[in-house]
């Protein structure tokens, strides 16, 4: 436990005693005195207090830095994720109007889109085209010295974040898995900063070392992230000629644009026991791969068929089957399934994926508080409701992950590190009826509502 600032101050006050004319100075308050050991107490304490969190840290991960260096090891890289929106195209011009992969287009906004699925629109005719809210930078990087896994750090855009690296000639292998020597690889890493760097291989065991004076072409692309765009907002090309002449307008946000995965989300992304790469030799957990690869989600549920054939009747079709169950805002749930599918057979191409409808279910949960007379009891039990929605509410990172199990021990540790009035000697707290988690599903979308939630109050004696 850590030491107080007071405690600090009744030691040294003990100490003191053994200096006669300094413990008459300490005695009638001598600012010279006093302050001098208030001064050193608050630093001691502050000091005991980082001791007490580094001896758990290992297990809580408590502060920040200690987040991210995690999530450095395991891979998690600061990326954002661009607005991927369809776009209506009426060709107003008098021959076919034809939009490739890759044209460059600006919205109303000033912001840069890029073209992934082009169209030829005949004269007087309208098509969809889709686009992502990226903008492309390139940069030419000079080997500087020979060095085995030779690092170049990107440096930041002046507006947004980076959302995705490629390298000319080079080909991306995460964790040089499966390489061999000579392979023109690189590794893509981020440190406790979030700077985000490209490693390259060692000639002679993994990949291939760039030379002194190699040029590497690097191709950026950057998002701006988490924008608003609404239906009907106006496009335009960045480069056209005078027989070009198209009305287009926005009709569909099929995935919105977020900010890299922030540190509430990390610390939950990364709490999985152990290190999981994303090879499917040492693959062994698909939840924390997905919920790696798709930033902030709102619920996942990852399952196998033996987990399957527990709540439901086994069959032969369950067989190398995995089942997922998922809640995403702002993206529409076909591109949500694609999106996962792919990452899921990036890793093991061998297994079927089904997609299971979340089913959201509210939790039921009622407290009692034991509360000193001293209280105002409205106030504290208002104050616990919101805390017990903000951990445990529909938005919460419990109600993230599947078959969360809610552990009245964490509820008691909750309430009084949070609520000085429940800290008190004769305060108690009383977790008198949970949800029956036995009947749940892996599909549940389980959280506590303001219906489902009952606080009581009563005087303690």
């Amino acid at each position: 436990m850590a030491i107080t600032k007071d405690q600090f101050i009744q030691d040294a006050a003990d100490e003191i005693t053994n200096y006669p004319t300094l413990a008459k100075r300490f005695q009638i308050g001598d600012p010279l005195i006093t302050q001098g050991l208030a001064s050193m107490a608050a630093m001691l304490a502050q000091l005991s207090a980082q001791v007490e969190i580094t001896t758990g840290e290992v297990y809580l991960k408590a502060r920040d830095v200690t987040v991210l260096a995690d999530a450095s090891v395991k891979g998690v890289l600061p990326f954002g994720r661009p607005c991927i929106a369809g776009i209506s195209v009426k060709n107003d011009g008098t021959k076919v109007l034809k939009i490739l992969t890759g044209r460059v287009l600006r919205d109303q906004n000033g912001r840069m889109w890029r073209v992934t699925t082009g169209a030829q629109v005949a004269v007087g005719e309208s098509a969809s085209i889709v686009a992502r809210q990226v903008e492309l930078r390139t940069v030419t990087h000079t080997v500087a010295q020979n060095q085995p896994f030779y690092t170049i750090d990107l440096a930041e855009p002046q507006i947004g974040h980076i959302a995705e690296v490629s390298v000319t000639g080079w080909d991306y292998a995460p964790e040089f898995c499966n390489v061999l020597d000579g392979d023109q690889i690189y590794h893509i890493h981020t440190d406790e900063n979030q700077v985000i760097g490209l490693v390259f291989g060692v000639s002679g065991l993994s990949g291939m070392q760039p030379a002194v004076g190699t040029k590497i072409n690097i191709s950026i692309y950057d998002t701006e992230g988490d924008i608003s765009p609404t239906v009907g907002m106006a496009f335009y090309f960045e480069y056209t000629d005078a027989t070009e002449k198209a009305t287009m307008l926005l009709s569909e946000v099929t995935q919105v644009g977020e900010a890299p995965m922030d540190i509430p989300t990390m610390r939950e992304s990364c709490s999985f026991p152990g290190i999981y790469s994303e090879n499917a030799v040492y693959l062994s957990n698909f939840d924390f791969l997905v919920r790696k690869k798709l930033g902030a989600i709102t619920f996942l549920s990852v399952w196998n068929e033996r987990k399957e054939e527990q709540v439901r009747e086994p069959g032969i079709d369950n067989i190398n089957r995995l089942y997922v169950s998922v809640v995403k805002e702002g993206v529409t749930q076909a591109a949500l399934q694609t999106e996962i599918t792919f990452i899921i057979t990036t890793a093991d191409n061998s297994y079927r994926i089904t997609f299971v409808a979340a089913i959201e279910k509210h939790v039921p949960l009622k407290l009692t508080l034991y509360v000193p007379s001293t209280y105002d009891s409205a106030a504290i039990k208002q104050a616990v409701r919101a805390l017990i929605l903000d951990n445990y509410g529909r938005t919460s990172e419990w109600a993230k992950r599947g078959e969360a199990k809610m552990l009245k021990k964490d509820i008691y540790d909750l309430l009084r590190q949070n609520v000085p009035a429940l800290t008190q000697r004769v305060a108690d707290i009383s977790v008198d009826l949970i949800g029956d988690d036995t009947a749940d599903l892996p599909e549940h979308f389980r959280y506590v509502t303001e219906e489902s939630l009952e606080v009581l109050t009563e005087t303690a004696n």
